[in-house]
C-alpha cells in the first residue's frame, strides 16, 4: 500500500509541474524536487523517476514511479519521513494534512481519479 506522503508528494509533484511557471504549486514543486534530488543522490532509478514525472506529470506510470521511489526511502532510511515532512511543512502542507491524504489548491491543478482536497483557492480540473 503506498505510504500517505508518496501520494500526497507525487500529486503535488504532478500538479505543480502541469502549473503556471512562477505560480505557488510551481515553486512547491520545485522545491521538494530540490530535496528529493539531494536526498536520492546517485540513485538513478529515483531520479529517473522524478524525470519522468516532470517531462509526463500526467502519466499515471509517471506518477507511480515517483510514488514507488518515494515509498522505497520512506521503509528504508528512518530520517527521510521527517525531513520529508519538515519540507513539506514549510511549503504549507501540515503533517496532519499529509497523513490524512488531505491536499490544498491553490492557483490551479490537474488531478487524477481519486484526490481528497481540503481547500480549493483557484481551478481544479479532473
Amino acid at each position: 500500500m503506498t505510504d500517505p506522503i508518496s501520494l500526497t508528494v507525487a500529486t503535488l509533484l504532478a500538479g505543480g509541474y502541469l502549473a503556471e511557471a512562477g505560480s505557488g504549486a510551481w515553486r512547491t514543486t520545485t522545491r521538494i524536487v530540490a530535496f528529493l534530488r539531494n536526498k536520492f543522490g546517485r540513485d538513478q532509478q529515483a531520479l529517473d523517476a522524478l524525470q519522468r514525472c516532470e517531462d509526463d506529470p500526467s502519466s499515471a506510470s509517471a506518477q507511480a514511479d515517483v510514488r514507488t521511489a518515494l515509498d522505497r526511502y520512506l521503509d528504508t532510511d528512518p530520517g527521510f519521513r521527517s525531513e520529508l515532512l519538515s519540507v513539506l511543512d514549510s511549503q504549507g502542507y501540515s503533517q496532519k494534512e499529509v497523513l490524512n491524504n488531505q491536499v490544498t489548491v491553490t492557483d490551479q491543478a490537474n488531478v487524477g481519479k481519486i484526490v481528497t482536497i481540503k481547500d480549493v483557492q483557484g481551478d481544479v480540473s479532473f
